[in-house]
């Protein structure tokens, strides 16, 4: 039987309507990053999230599932036109008549073949969903999405939960489309101590409304912090730190810039694709080119290594996937190797807490 909307969404018929949003959202991700995207498919998922999305249309809905379609009489003697008036039926006498030549007989057989193309033809008609491809990924407990986070920004031990967008519609964008997109969401950061003399710079990445991610190693340093986007510059502080995993957020007066869309490390895998974007020595809005070398399993959790460049300054910005989407925050590199740069899983914002200790790394 075909599925219903309930079905098509995988959710309970009682769902709540913050529930049906995000089985849409998963759905539909799921579609995407498997590359088979069809677009009949996309249209039928579409339309069970408006129905059951609109509360009236959800209610009329459910009332045309909860009400059971007309039985069908075939043969039946109620269906027949009531016989007119001299219209007696004829009785031969001592004339058998064989079972298969008899009314009820030949009505059944129709009946039947009426029965059995009802339940053929919407099964040949039914186009169900392509299948969806597993995703082989490295075993990380660092698995939840930004957008799944529920803080204010503020609150203590809470990180800036950013509005809930929707997955790009295309799979995969070309280096200047990424960077058309995140550069808008990419910042300078600069430190200065008591006496307002720059010691430090950074990048940050803004993920809601006047909040700015980056690492602690770039904003602890001094005491006065600035984030610079563009020729404006704005004045910051650290609404929460977490040394632990080396991420500080920012609550920036006046700052209002689009936050970025954040991606998942269940959808990392080695040898993707990735770009980096922050301010490397300096140089604001760097734009650099690699893949993930690997997924490193350390005591906190996995972290990705990247074959795109980075520099001193790189600190706090931006590790993006073919889609756009923020999938690491770059935050240290190997000064005994070559080309060997690591980031941090954009997931674990939505798991800070204030903590002190030792960041993340390879020991």
């Amino acid at each position: 039987m075909q599925k219903n909307f309930y079905q098509i969404l995988g959710v309970d018929p009682k769902a709540s309507p913050a529930t049906i949003n995000a089985a849409y959202e998963r759905a539909k991700s799921r579609i995407i990053q498997s590359g088979l995207e069809d677009p009949d498919t996309m249209a039928l998922l579409r339309d069970a999230w408006e129905t059951l999305a609109d509360p009236g249309d959800r209610a009329a809905y459910d009332e045309s599932l909860a009400t059971p379609p007309a039985p069908i009489r075939l043969g039946m003697p109620g269906n027949q036109p009531p016989p007119m008036p001299g219209d007696e039926p004829m009785v031969v006498v001592d004339e058998p008549v064989a079972f298969r030549d008899r009314p009820a007989f030949k009505v059944a057989v129709i009946g039947g073949l009426v029965l059995l193309a009802l339940l053929i033809v919407p099964l040949l008609l039914r186009k169900d969903p392509p299948p969806v491809a597993p995703v082989a990924t490295a075993p990380t407990g660092n698995t939840s999405s930004i957008t799944s986070s529920t803080a204010v920004l503020g609150e203590p031990g809470a990180a800036a939960a950013p509005s809930a967008q929707k997955y790009p519609e295309t799979r995969e964008r070309t280096a200047e489309q990424v960077f058309a997109e995140a550069s808008q969401s990419v910042v300078k950061i600069i430190v200065s101590d008591e006496t307002g003399l720059p010691i430090s710079s950074g990048s940050g990445v803004v993920i809601g409304h006047g909040a700015v991610i980056t690492n602690c190693h770039v904003v602890n340093k001094g005491i006065d912090i600035s984030v610079r986007a563009g020729k404006d510059s704005f004045p910051a502080s650290i609404a929460l730190s977490d040394e632990t995993f080396d991420l500080c957020q920012l609550s920036v007066s006046g700052f209002n810039a689009p936050a970025v869309e954040v991606g998942s490390m269940q959808y990392v895998r080695t040898a993707q694709k990735v770009f980096a974007i922050g301010a490397p020595q300096g140089l604001e809005l760097t734009i650099s080119e690699g893949i993930v070398s690997s997924l490193r399993e350390t005591r906190l959790g996995t972290l990705i290594q990247t074959s795109a460049p980075i520099s001193k300054g790189s600190s706090g910005g931006g590790l993006f996937n073919i889609s756009g989407q923020l999938i690491g925050i770059t935050t240290f590199q190997s000064r005994t190797g070559q080309n060997l740069n690591f980031a941090v899983p954009a997931d674990w914002i939505a798991k800070m807490e204030p903590r002190e200790g030792p960041g993340p790394s390879l020991e």
